[in-house]
């Protein structure tokens, strides 16, 4: 899976003027080959900033939509003002994906730098996590990617039934265990945020 992951701080009063148009873009990616979905969602501690993701079969599929009429528009005509992008790692590769069996919208966004050489041990460490997240329950999938143009940095996606459901994880002992038994010094946490998923759009 290809994903482009972008920061966009609302205007403000204009929230609901961003979502529609997000979510008409979304609309215009939806009937082509390779989409397979689109989110939008707020961050639980600003409400202006949002995290947005769209994800495709590989990035051919989303280069070839961009070279359409559609992909082309929707660049061109943005109101001004509605909203301004941070500076995030841009584009992703999946190289874990782990369903769950629950359904929710509470999110859980982090990004890690890899030591070098460690990628083998964070992706143990990662599917070991995410058998703590299936067995302590609310898991609806836990996602990891690699950055394609940042060597050793990687994205965690994981969505959850609530914040609640999160909390039993970071305290379970299962959790505990994994990190006591596992592999140690493979990254540099850059950080964890929650989302609120308020839009999606699917294939």
């Amino acid at each position: 899976m290809y994903l482009l992951q972008e920061i966009l701080h609302f205007g403000r009063g204009r929230n609901s003027e961003a979502i529609k148009r997000l979510n008409w873009i979304h609309s215009v990616m939806q009937p082509n080959p390779g989409f397979v979905a689109a989110q939008i969602c707020s961050y639980l501690g600003n409400s202006s900033r949002h995290l947005i993701l769209r994800m495709w079969e590989d990035k051919e599929s989303f280069t070839a939509f961009r070279a359409t009429d559609g992909g082309q528009s929707y660049s061109k005509n943005r109101p001004e003002g509605i909203y301004e992008g941070q500076t995030v790692g841009r584009e992703w590769e999946d190289i874990i994906d782990t369903p769950g069996d629950a359904k929710g919208n509470f999110l859980i966004r982090g990004i890690f730098d890899i030591t070098e050489g460690r990628w083998d041990d964070y992706t143990t460490l990662r599917k070991s996590q995410d058998e703590v997240h299936k067995q302590t329950g609310g898991l609806q999938y836990s996602r990891n990617f690699k950055q394609l143009d940042e060597e050793n940095q990687a994205l965690m996606v994981i969505r959850k039934t609530s914040r609640e459901d999160h909390l039993k994880y970071m305290e379970s002992h299962l959790l505990a265990d994994v990190r006591s038994s596992g592999p140690s010094g493979t990254f540099t946490a850059k950080g964890n945020e929650y989302y609120e998923i308020i839009d999606e759009t699917t294939k």
